[in-house]
């Protein structure tokens, strides 16, 4: 059963994240020969400021 987690800066959609979840699972059910019922997707947002890359928060990028 694959499990696959999705990091995402908050602020998406209920419905991008529907979309995501069936092209993940239709793509591992194809390749993986397995039952749409074994895929679980887990997205996690992650707000800016819990963020940081090269030593800056993902938020200061965003106010500059």
């Amino acid at each position: 059963m694959p499990i696959v987690e999705i990091k995402l800066f908050e602020g998406r959609s209920v419905e991008i994240k529907k979309r995501i979840a069936k092209e993940v699972t239709e793509v591992l059910v194809k390749h993986l020969q397995i039952p749409e019922d074994a895929v679980i997707v887990i997205f996690e947002d992650i707000k800016r400021e819990n963020f940081a890359q090269a030593g800056k928060l993902a938020i200061e990028a965003t106010s500059s």
